[in-house]
């Protein structure tokens, strides 16, 4: 499975049966920030997360100003992390390039989109994320996390890494494998952000990682 291929949308699709329920309850009492946006679908994964040796477990597909209906459906071919095509929608564009800049000047976009994916705790768009909302979808973004765990893929984890740990299979990665920068509202991959060790692994493993 890889971000907008038949799978993907294949579990979208069922990860929308099963939250639907529980996303309408949680919306009528939720604050405007917390709320789900229902009507652009869920987001099960970006890019090639069942091959990327590097996956960044992340709390929501976040939704801001610069956000399109089309963030996460757009697609090219050759680019699972499609945010990094050049033609790439705008808004989701400029997040993830920011963020791994260090890497693209390094291996190029093409690389990296085929290098980096990313796992949701909450597969659904909004302004801020509710640490509180339990989803049926749960158990299946952290069963994609723990499938990375099991084929020795670096796991970054920003916001939530103590609820990404509620699966054993996360919890148990060493500290060289399971990365947790300073910040959550980290803005760039670095060096400095994540350690000069883990730095130099995620380097290694990305610079070998045969995509083509």
């Amino acid at each position: 499975m890889r971000q907008g291929d038949q799978d993907w949308w294949r579990l979208a699709d069922t990860i929308s049966t099963e939250d639907r329920p529980r996303a309408l309850e949680h919306n009528a009492h939720a604050a405007p920030q917390h709320r789900l946006h229902l009507a652009l679908g869920p987001v099960p994964c970006a890019g090639a997360i069942m091959t990327a040796p590097v996956v960044v477990l992340l709390s929501h597909p976040l939704l801001d100003a610069q956000s399109t209906p089309d963030d996460y459906s757009f697609r090219r071919a050759g680019w699972p992390l499609a945010a990094l095509h050049p033609e790439a929608p705008r808004g989701i564009a400029t997040w993830w390039r920011e963020r791994l800049g260090p890497l693209i000047d390094r291996f190029g976009a093409q690389h990296v989109s085929n290098a980096v994916a990313a796992a949701f705790l909450t597969p659904w768009r909004s302004i801020a994320f509710d640490d509180r909302l339990r989803l049926p979808s749960r158990q299946r973004m952290l069963d994609l996390a723990a499938s990375a765990a099991a084929r020795d893929a670096f796991a970054i984890t920003l916001r939530g890494d103590e609820l990404w740990t509620e699966r054993a299979a996360i919890a148990a990665l060493p500290p060289t494998r399971r990365i947790k920068p300073g910040a959550w509202r980290l803005t760039e991959f670095n060096a400095r952000t994540i350690g000069d060790d883990a730095w130099s692994s995620i380097c290694r493993r990305i610079e070998v990682h045969a995509w083509i």
